[in-house]
C-alpha cells in the first residue's frame, strides 16, 4: 500500500521527471523500486529511511550555496558556480561505519575550498547503495566531488587523501584508485548514466592526465603482486559483490575451473555483511561437504588486488533454469502431447535434488536459498548444487539476509521443512514458472500444475504442504476464482478492476496518478500514454468505465508542467492530446498538440510513424488540413528512408523489430494511409516495410510464428509476432498472399500458448487476448473462427495464475512481476483494455483498428467503435 492510501505521512513527491522512451531496464533498476512500497513500484527516494539518516542530510545549505536532493543523494553547489558538461568526478568510498565521518570531513572541505560535492543521506540507502542487488557500477559511489579543472582536482586529491587516510571501502569499478584509497576518480559527464563503458578506468582522449594521477595509471597498469594462476575466459556472472567466471589454471596443468570474486565491502547483504564474508562461508561450507557428489570440489582461496577468489571444480552440463526454457506448455494440444514426457524428466530430475538435499542435512547443514540457476544439470542426470553461501546449521531457522526472495526459505522452519520448501520452489520454476510471492496463489498455481501435468497420486497435496508449511492461507484466491468461474462475470470483473484502478490513484502526486511499472533508472510514471496516465484514462474510457474529471485536469497539468517533453504517441505528447480528445476535452488536446515537434525517430512508439497516424486522427475530427498535410509529409521522410528489401539473416540485437519500435509500425501508417487515399503505393510502402519483419518469422515446434530478435524469438505486441496481426489482414484483404496469410494463422496460433510469462497488454497474456479479440471481431465468419474463440476463452480463463486481490480491488502485477502495476503496457489498465476488446469489441491500441474493419460510426480517418455486450467470440 502506498503511503498515500495507508494514511502515513509522506515526504514531498518528486516533480515530474523527464519523459524519455524506456531503456533497457537490468534487473538492478527495478529492485530500486521495490524498496519504498510493498505493493507498487514507488520512486526509490521515498524510502522511509529517516531514522538513520546522517546529521549532514538534515543541515540546510551554506550561506553562498543551493541544496537540492536527488534520489537518495543530498547535492550541494556554490550558488554562483555553473558546471561545466563534463570533468572530473572523485568518489569517495568508505565503510558504513565510517561514513558519517567522511560526510562530515568531506562537507568541511569542500564548503571551504568551493567545490561542489554529493553525499548519499544515510545507512540504509548507502547499503542499498553496495547492496547486493545494485548495480555494480554505482558501488563505492556514497560521496562525489566534483572537481572541475585540474587545479581543483590536485588540491581536492591531496588534502583528502590526507584527511580520510586509514578508511577503506570497495574499489569504484570504471574509476582510478588514488593511492591506497578511498579516492577514486574518473573522468565523464557531469549529467546522464552513471554506468561507464567498462570496469576500468581509461583515461580521457582529449586532455592530458593530471600528473597527480600519473603514479595511479602506472600501477593500474602494473603486473599485479602476488600469485594468480588463472586465465579468465568468459565472464558467468558479474554482481555488485564480485563475479563468477570461468578459468583456466596455468600452463602446466590447463584445467578449466570456476573462479569466484568477492570484493571487500560490496555486495552487502540486509545485516550489511559483505561478499567476502559470504565466500568464506561458502569456502567453508564447501571444504565440510568434501566427498559428496552433489556439490563441487574446492581449489584454493587467495587474494589479488584486494579482491578475494575462490577456485572450484567446473561441472559440465546446464542449470535447471535453461533447462526450463523447453517448457512444453505451448499451444493446447501440443502442450497435452509433449507435457507428460517433459513432467517425467523433471520428476527425475527433483528426486535426485531431493537426494542431493537430504545428503547435505546428513552432514549437518541446511540451505536457506536454492536458484534453478544454481543447480546443475549433469549430461548423466545427477544435479550438483554450486552456490553455498546460504548452507547454515540444522537449527539455524533464520532466513537468509540476501538473495532472492522468491527462492528463499521464510523464517522458523525446521530443516526438513525449509527442504520441502525450496524444493517445491524449483519444482514449480520447472513446471509453471509463475510468482508465488502471495500464498493464497499457491493453491491456484497447483491446481495448474495438476491440469496440465500428471501428476503422481497425492503429489499435489505434497507440493501444497511443502509449499504452505504453515498450512493454507485462511482466504481464498477471488482474485483467481474470478477467472476460473464459468461463465466469467465479465461485469464483475470489469468493475473489480476499474475499481482498482480508482483506489491506487494519487492526483494529489505531481510524478504520477497511477502506480506503473518503471522504465528507466530514475523513470516512473509521468503523463505518457505507455506507461503513464494518458494510457490508463484511455484504457478506462474504452471499456465505457468512469473517468473523474480530476483525472483529466491531472493529465492536462501535467502535460503543461513538463519542459522539453518527447512528442510521440507513447512515451509523450501525441499520445496524451489522443487522449484527451478522446475523453472530450478538444481544446485542451489541440493545446498539446500544437507543442509537438517533429519525432526524429521512424517508429510507433515515439517516432513519424505515430505522430503521422494521430494527425489524420485531428485532421478527421476537426476538418483542419493541416493536420492532413503534416501527416503526409511525415509519411514521405518515411518512405524515403524505407528499409533495404532484404533484412539481415541476423539481425543485431539493437536493431528494432515489430510494431511498437520497428518496421511493422511503419507500414501500419502506409496501411492507413491507403485506406484514407487509396494511392496503391502507400500499399506497396507497407509492403516493403512489413517484408522486413516477416523475413524475421520463426515458426515453433507446436506451429505457432514468433518474430526473431537477435537469438530470441517473441510472440508479444511489443517486438513480437502479434503485433504482426494488426497489419498483415489488411494487406491480405486487398494483396492475397497464400505464404502470408499461412503466418498469419500460425501467429493467431501462437496466441493460444498456455504458458505466458507476464499478464500484461504489451508483453504478456492480454496481448494474446487483444490479438484474438481482433481477429474475432474483424472477421466473424472465417475458418479459423471456432480455433480463435477457444484459445480466447482459454486466455481469458488462465489470467487466474497472475490475477492478485488488492484492498478489496481486482489488480495485476507490473512487467517482472515483484510488484501489481496500473498502467497500460504491463499491468491492469492493459488487461482491462484487453478484456474489453474480447467482451465488448473495444479498440485496443490507438489508431490500429482490427482488419478487415467494421464501418460503424467510422469518419474518413477515424476509428471505429463496436462495443454491443457479447461473450467472448460470440
Amino acid at each position: 500500500m502506498s503511503a498515500q492510501a495507508s494514511g502515513a505521512a509522506a515526504p514531498a513527491p518528486p516533480p515530474p521527471p523527464p519523459w524519455t522512451s524506456p531503456p533497457m531496464m537490468t534487473p538492478e533498476d527495478f529492485h530500486r523500486f521495490c524498496l519504498a512500497d510493498p505493493d507498487f513500484f514507488e520512486r526509490p527516494e521515498l524510502l522511509a529511511d529517516d531514522a538513520d539518516r546522517f546529521a549532514a542530510a538534515r543541515l540546510d545549505a551554506p550561506p553562498g550555496w543551493r541544496r537540492t536532493t536527488s534520489d537518495w543523494w543530498i547535492q550541494l553547489r556554490p550558488a554562483r558556480l555553473t558546471l561545466p558538461a563534463e570533468g572530473w568526478l572523485v568518489h569517495v568510498s568508505v565503510g558504513l561505519a565510517d561514513l558519517e565521518k567522511a560526510v562530515e570531513i568531506v562537507w568541511g572541505h569542500c564548503v571551504e575550498r568551493g567545490v561542489p560535492f554529493d553525499f548519499v543521506r544515510g545507512t540504509t540507502t548507502a547499503r542499498e547503495v553496495n547492496g547486493d542487488s545494485a548495480d555494480r557500477f554505482g558501488c563505492g559511489r556514497l560521496i562525489t566531488l566534483y572537481a572541475v579543472d585540474d587545479a581543483v582536482l590536485t588540491g581536492t586529491l591531496t588534502d583528502l587523501a590526507a584527511l580520510l587516510h586509514g578508511l577503506s571501502g570497495p574499489r569504484v569499478l570504471g574509476a582510478l584508485t588514488h593511492r591506497e584509497g578511498p579516492l577514486h576518480v574518473r573522468h565523464a559527464a557531469y549529467e546522464g548514466p552513471a554506468r561507464p563503458g567498462t570496469a576500468v578506468f581509461a583515461p580521457p582522449q582529449d586532455r592530458p592526465l593530471p600528473r597527480i594521477l600519473a603514479d595511479d595509471l602506472a600501477a593500474q597498469h602494473a603486473t599485479p603482486a602476488g600469485d594468480f594462476p588463472y586465465r579468465v575466459r568468459s565472464a558467468l556472472r558479474l554482481g555488485c559483490g564480485g563475479g563468477t567466471y570461468l578459468a583456466r589454471t596455468g600452463p602446466g596443468e590447463g584445467r578449466t575451473v570456476v573462479l569466484k570474486e568477492a570484493r571487500p565491502g560490496a555486495g552487502l547483504d540486509r545485516d550489511g555483511a559483505d561478499a567476502v564474508t559470504r565466500l568464506a562461508r561458502e569456502h567453508e561450507n564447501l571444504e565440510h561437504l568434501a566427498g559428496l557428489d552433489c556439490v563441487p570440489v574446492p581449489g584454493c582461496y587467495r587474494t589479488a588486488q584486494g579482491h578475494h577468489f575462490l577456485e572450484r571444480e567446473y561441472i559440465e552440463g546446464t542449470n535447471l533454469f535453461a533447462e526450463s526454457l523447453q517448457l512444453p506448455l505451448g499451444v493446447e494440444e501440443y502442450a497435452r502431447r509433449e507435457a507428460p514426457g517433459y513432467a517425467r524428466w523433471a520428476h527425475g530430475v527433483l528426486e535426485h535434488l531431493a537426494r542431493a538435499l537430504d545428503a547435505l542435512r546428513e552432514r549437518g547443514l541446511r540451505l536457506g536459498e536454492l536458484k534453478p540457476r544454481n543447480v546443475i544439470l549433469r549430461p548423466s542426470g545427477e544435479v550438483v548444487l554450486v552456490d553455498l553461501a546460504s548452507a547454515t546449521a540444522l537449527d539455524d531457522d533464520r532466513p537468509p539476509a540476501h538473495g532472492d526472495p522468491g527462492h528463499t526459505v521464510p523464517p522458523g522452519l525446521t530443516a526438513a521443512q525449509a527442504h520441502a520448501y525450496l524444493l517445491n520452489r524449483v519444482r514449480v520454476a520447472l513446471l509453471l514458472p509463475v510468482d508465488l510471492d502471495d500464498p493464497v496463489k499457491v493453491p491456484t498455481v497447483v491446481a495448474a500444475l495438476a491440469r496440465h501435468y500428471p501428476l503422481p497420486p497425492g503429489q499435489g497435496e505434497r507440493i501444497l504442504a511443502g509449499l504452505l508449511p504453515q498450512g493454507r492461507p485462511q482466504r481464498p484466491d477471488t482474485a483467481g476464482e474470478l477467472f476460473a468461474a464459468e461463465p466469467l462475470d465479465w461485469p464483475r470483473v470489469r468493475d473489480a478492476l476499474v475499481r482498482g484502478i480508482h483506489r491506487s490513484a494519487t492526483p494529489e502526486r505531481a510524478d504520477r496518478l497511477f502506480p506503473g511499472t518503471p522504465t528507466g533508472p530514475r523513470a516512473l510514471g509521468g503523463a505518457a500514454f505507455g506507461y503513464g496516465a494518458a494510457g490508463v484514462l484511455y484504457a478506462l474510457h474504452r471499456a465505457g468505465a468512469e473517468v473523474p474529471g480530476r483525472f483529466a485536469r491531472w493529465l492536462t497539468d501535467a502535460a503543461r508542467a513538463v519542459t522539453d517533453p518527447p512528442p510521440g504517441l507513447y512515451d509523450g505528447l501525441h499520445g496524451v492530446a489522443y487522449t484527451l480528445d478522446l475523453l472530450g476535452h478538444r481544446d485542451e488536446a489541440l493545446a498539446v498538440l500544437e507543442r509537438c515537434v517533429t519525432p526524429p525517430g521512424p517508429d510507433l512508439y515515439g517516432g513519424r510513424a505515430g505522430a503521422a497516424l494521430n494527425l489524420l486522427h485531428f485532421a478527421a475530427v476537426t476538418g483542419e488540413r493541416r493536420f492532413e498535410d503534416e501527416a503526409l509529409r511525415l509519411a514521405e521522410t518515411l518512405a524515403a528512408e524505407a528499409p533495404a528489401p532484404r533484412p539481415p539473416a541476423r539481425p543485431d540485437r539493437y536493431e528494432p523489430v515489430g510494431l511498437l519500435h520497428g518496421p511493422t509500425g511503419v507500414a501500419a501508417l502506409f496501411c492507413r494511409l491507403h485506406e484514407h487515399t487509396g494511392d496503391a503505393r502507400h500499399l506497396d510502402l507497407a509492403e516493403g516495410h512489413l517484408a522486413h519483419d516477416l523475413a524475421r518469422c520463426v515458426t515453433a515446434p507446436d506451429g505457432g510464428v514468433q518474430l526473431r530478435h537477435a537469438t530470441t524469438m517473441l510472440p508479444y505486441l511489443h517486438g513480437g509476432s502479434w503485433g504482426l496481426a494488426a497489419v498483415l489482414p489488411y494487406l491480405l484483404r486487398h494483396r492475397p498472399d497464400d505464404t502470408r496469410a499461412a503466418l498469419l494463422r500460425g501467429v493467431h496460433r501462437t496466441c493460444g500458448t498456455v504458458y505466458v510469462r507476464f499478464p500484461g497488454l504489451l508483453r504478456g497474456r492480454a496481448g494474446a487476448i487483444a490479438t484474438l479479440a481482433a481477429a474475432h471481431h474483424g472477421a466473424p465468419a472465417h475458418d479459423d473462427a471456432a480455433a480463435h474463440r477457444t484459445s480466447l476463452e482459454t486466455q481469458i480463463r488462465l489470467l487466474s495464475w497472475h490475477a492478485r486481490t488488492w484492498q478489496g480491488a481486482l489488480a495485476f502485477p507490473g512487467l517482472r512481476m515483484p510488484r501489481l502495476s496500473m498502467d497500460l503496457a504491463t499491468g491492469s489498465a492493459g488487461v482491462l483494455l484487453a478484456l474489453a476488446a474480447a467482451f465488448e469489441g473495444a479498440l485496443v491500441l490507438p489508431h490500429l483498428q482490427p482488419w478487415p474493419a467494421r464501418t460503424t460510426g467510422r469518419t474518413r480517418g477515424g476509428e471505429p467503435h463496436d462495443r454491443h455486450p457479447r461473450t467472448p467470440g460470440a
